[in-house]
């Protein structure tokens, strides 16, 4: 769990950190290993207890094979704040619902979309994006109530 007192950047990171590498399929062990550090300090980076310096975050982003700017995508603009003159706060976006990727299920179904040859991806995902929401199948607790 994400400390309260953690800056929202670094919280930021953090859970894409801990995304990205579930969805290479790394344990907090081979990622230490690859980057040189310990499995407890890959937690402590993922819970934010620990902030990731930029010579680590380089190293993990290559390993996990993204850019560094991954890390902070999804996060706002830097906006100038009312404190000391030169301060530039973060603020992130919330345009989109971040909750999806902390789901087992959104995590299965990437990883099972990955796995699939290239082209095959490419028409998986034609036909989601061809479907209307209205043809799309009923929800399971509608299904549950009709059995």
């Amino acid at each position: 769990m994400i400390n309260r007192h953690t800056d929202p950047i670094d919280a930021h990171v953090a859970q894409r950190l801990k995304l990205q590498r579930e969805l290479t399929g790394f344990t907090q062990d081979k990622l230490g290993a690859a980057v040189g550090v310990s499995f407890q300090m890959i937690q402590k980076y993922e819970n934010g207890s620990s902030r990731v310096g930029a010579t680590r975050l380089m190293k993990i982003a290559k390993v996990l094979g993204v850019p560094v700017s991954w890390f902070f995508e999804g996060f706002g603009a830097p906006q100038f704040s009312g404190g000391p003159a030169g301060l530039r706060l973060a603020q992130p976006q919330t345009a989109f619902d971040d909750s999806l990727f902390h789901k087992k299920e959104t995590l299965d179904l990437l990883k099972a979309y990955y796995a699939l040859p290239t082209t095959l991806r490419k028409q998986v995902l034609g036909m989601v994006q061809s479907m209307e929401p209205q043809s799309v199948l009923p929800a399971e607790d509608s299904l549950a109530k009709t059995a």
